[in-house]
């Protein structure tokens, strides 16, 4: 594969900063679940939310503008400058009013919105065609693995490690233990802005030959978005598949910032220890999903895998609707792991495969509106006083397996919608017009595919 050496310093630096990134997401709302501050911390995440609608847009047209590089560099500098500011606050004044706490959330809810349009179109950029599954799950095994170490390190950090042993040794008795301080949130947000310089060290470093040739399109911003919306209304098939199997991710995310944290407060009546390890299975659910997936679906066309995908988020989701058990509640963040991380590498790779890369910033941009408008939705929702109160929480588990259902019943009619209009005769044409076959899964590249 040409480009190693510039894919793995992606890979890293994309890692070192997410691991930082994660402790911060995890720790902001359990901050304010702590205390009792549900309520105001979704009805901010749901503005924030709402206002990068209109960010995500303009900042795809960024991405298939600039060199990705330097977009890389300019957002990562950025971003740690106000999240280090934001720390040293928290250590001069030893308090950070809880607007400066969101205002950290906000800013890396910004960063998403290009960081990852810009990752995979980096990636899809220095990457051969024939091995794009590979990489997108390399991708998220780098990704995922840094969860891993997020949630551990969350878990240690926001309660705290007091732990005392004594080792005996016949009639010699050795005392152990091991003190770990519970970290402020000012302290942890000084950890996370140290890391985006970090990465942006590494960025700097990566030297790479382009494996795609195209032209940049040079036109205003309204005309450069609009390219990206006639792609996808010319191809329909990109299109449904590309919002319907978003639903699982939509979900994901609304449940670690908005959801879990009540479950696991009022529903399980736990401590932030609960959370760190559900993070820790949920990544370790995705990791197995970035080494097996491409094996276990590999007969399999693309959106029957999704499919079965979206079943098992959809029974996970719901058993945590009907069921009171700290043991079952990690259990399931296993499942979802897998079924969210399997779900986005497939449709990664089916998004690189239909779409140019020249564009692929601007139509990642009009999906990431869609997810932004659900999940606005739900957060909103989610913000009522009701849901805080006793164990109403799980209400919304049931909700958001129900429209993950709704999202699966429309995907397998999309799917059997070409056979039905096979015997229907003259349909089947014009829909062929507009609609492209969803692609059979790759086995993994030969090391001569792999250059």
């Amino acid at each position: 594969m040409k480009n190693k050496q510039a894919l793995a310093l992606l890979f890293t630096a994309n890692g070192i900063s997410g691991f930082a990134q994660g402790v911060s997401m995890l720790a902001i709302p359990w901050y304010f679940a702590q205390q009792s501050l549900s309520s105001r911390f979704n009805l901010m995440y749901a503005i924030a939310t709402f206002c990068t609608l209109f960010w995500g847009l303009y900042a795809g047209s960024l991405v298939d503008r600039f060199p990705r590089k330097t977009v890389f560099l300019t957002t990562n500098i950025t971003e740690g400058t106000v999240v280090l500011a934001i720390a040293a606050i928290g250590f001069w004044q030893q308090a950070l009013p809880w607007y400066l706490v969101i205002l950290v959330f906000g800013v890396t809810i910004f960063g998403y919105q290009i960081h990852y349009p810009n990752l995979y179109a980096f990636a899809q950029e220095i990457t051969k065609k024939g091995n794009y599954q590979r990489v997108t799950s390399l991708l998220e095994i780098v990704g995922q693995s840094t969860n891993v170490g997020a949630g551990l390190l969350a878990a240690l950090l926001l309660e705290g490690l007091d732990w005392q042993q004594t080792l005996r040794l016949g009639s010699l008795e050795i005392p152990l233990s091991l003190h770990i301080p519970r970290w402020t949130i000012w302290e942890i947000f000084a950890l996370d802005g140290a890391t985006y310089f970090v990465s942006s060290c590494l960025i700097a470093l990566i030297r790479y030959v382009p494996q795609t040739q195209f032209e940049i399109e040079v036109g205003n911003v309204f005309k450069r978005i609009r390219t990206g919306i006639t792609f996808l209304q010319q191809n329909r098939t990109v299109l449904i598949f590309g919002l319907l199997s978003y639903s699982v991710f939509v979900v994901v995310l609304v449940e670690l910032h908005a959801v879990a944290p009540i479950y696991i407060t009022n529903h399980l009546q736990q401590g932030g220890g609960v959370l760190g390890t559900m993070e820790v299975l949920y990544a370790m659910g995705a990791l197995s999903a970035g080494v097996g997936v491409r094996w276990l679906f590999r007969s399999k066309q693309v959106v029957k895998a999704v499919i079965l995908l979206m079943m098992l988020a959809v029974f996970s989701l719901g058993v945590l609707a009907f069921t009171q058990s700290v043991v079952i509640f990690l259990g399931v963040g296993l499942l979802i792991g897998f079924s969210n991380s399997g779900i986005r590498i497939l449709r990664v790779a089916y998004l690189f495969e239909n779409i140019p890369n020249n564009i692929i910033g601007r139509t990642n941009s009009v999906f990431s509106m869609a997810n932004i408008m659900m999940r606005v939705g739900f957060i909103l929702l989610f913000s009522n006083a009701y849901f805080s109160q006793g164990s109403n929480i799980v209400w919304a588990y049931g909700i958001m397996a129900l429209f993950v259902l709704t999202a699966l019943v429309l995907l397998v009619f999309q799917y059997l919608k070409p056979f039905l209009d096979k015997d229907g005769g003259s349909s089947a044409s014009s829909a062929a017009v507009r609609t492209r076959p969803f692609p059979k899964l790759k086995r993994k590249p030969s090391s001569r595919a792999s250059g």
